[in-house]
Order: structure tokens, then sequence, then C-alpha cells
């Protein structure tokens, strides 16, 4: 086989790398909800997202604009679209009164300031 021929034969048999995908979820804080119940429930919420597959980091958040939520970085869009699914989108209008917004974010390249050789940054 020419040169050309095998290098294009193994780049196509290659298995596709995932690329990390970021996810922006907001939702309306509800007015009777002080911020420390707020908090409250994001600290209660920690060892749940410990075991989320896929996920890498998670920011809990709360907004300037009555909004609440969270920044994640997840391994994959597949693995942020599992998670994201019809069953967690009732989950949180029922918990909240209002559906989430959820946007996602192609994740090109990373810096952390910890980890050098994260995957995105090669």
């Amino acid at each position: 086989m020419k040169p050309i021929l095998l290098a294009a034969a193994l780049f196509l048999a290659a298995p596709a790398v995932a690329e990390p995908v970021a996810v922006l979820v907001a939702v309306p804080i509800p007015a009777a909800m002080p911020r420390d119940r707020l908090e409250g429930l994001f600290r209660a919420a920690v060892p749940e997202y410990a075991r989320v597959p896929g996920l890498i980091r998670k920011y809990f958040t709360i907004g300037d604009d009555n909004r609440a939520g969270g920044i994640y970085l997840w391994s994959s869009r597949a693995a942020a679209e599992a998670w994201y699914n019809d069953a967690w989108k009732a989950g949180v209008a029922k918990r909240w009164g209002a559906p989430a917004n959820v946007s996602y974010f192609a994740v090109p390249a990373l810096v952390d300031g910890q980890t050098p050789d994260f995957p995105a940054a090669k």
C-alpha cells in the first residue's frame, strides 16, 4: 500500500476522540427562595453530581439576573445530552417552577491553571 493511502486508511480507522463540551444552565430563582436555602440545595447536590458519568466539572451558579444553575464541563456532547434528557427537564420544571435554559458550547481548547496536558489543550 502506498504511504499516503496507508496514512489515510489509518486516519479513517482511528476512533473519533470526543471533544469536551461546556454547558450553561440557567433557571429563574423562585421569588420566595432565600439565597442561603439555594446555597444549601447546591451543597446537598454535590454528591449526586460527583457520580455523573462524563461530568468533569460543575460550578453551581447564582446570577445577578435572579437565575441559578451551573456551568458544566463534560467529556463529550453525548455525555451532556444523556444528562439533560426529558426526565431531567421535567424534574427541573417541577422543582423550580420554570424550565431551564440549556446552552451548549464546543471546547476546542482549555486552560485550567492546573493541567497543561488536558485533552482539549493538545
